[in-house]
């Protein structure tokens, strides 16, 4: 597995001196730091798993192994000290059958766990709105291999 940073949110995180986006660094600790993206990965894949059409997705992933690779991905993108070391999103998730729809259901699990967790984690609905966004700018970086299915 590669140990350097992703291409894709430290780039945009970090200036050219690697200190951190004071507004990406501002989400991470709205979040509560690692301990808010711990929850909130917990909390969003406790959801993903109840989604009938992307459980099957999920059925032979060690999922101990994805959650820390999501806390890493999570943690760059919205400006924390981890970052996300696996191989690129598009080539994890090319091959897998996985749609525009799927990929949309997956983000909106995301949007709808921050929803109900906002007060637990003190959060406004802007906050909501700019993690949600800053994740999903992400999760994007997948879908130019997402095939579509019929």
């Amino acid at each position: 597995m590669d140990s350097r940073k992703s291409q894709g949110a430290a780039d945009q995180n970090h200036d050219e001196n690697g200190s951190m986006d004071d507004e990406n660094h501002n989400l991470y600790e709205l979040i509560g730091g690692e301990a808010g993206i711990e929850k909130l990965v917990t909390a969003f894949y406790d959801r993903v798993l109840t989604e009938p059409d992307l459980a099957p997705f999920f059925r032979h992933v060690p999922m101990d192994r994805l959650r820390m690779m999501q806390k890493e991905f999570f943690s760059e993108a919205l400006g924390g000290p981890l970052f996300y070391k696996g191989h690129s999103l598009r080539q994890v998730h090319a091959g897998k059958g996985i749609s525009k729809e799927h990929l949309r259901r997956f983000v909106g699990c995301l949007l709808k766990t921050l929803e109900e967790e906002r007060e637990d984690f003190g959060l406004t609905r802007q906050d909501v709105d700019r993690i949600y966004s800053r994740i999903a700018i992400e999760a994007d970086r997948l879908t130019d291999d997402v095939t579509e299915s019929g």
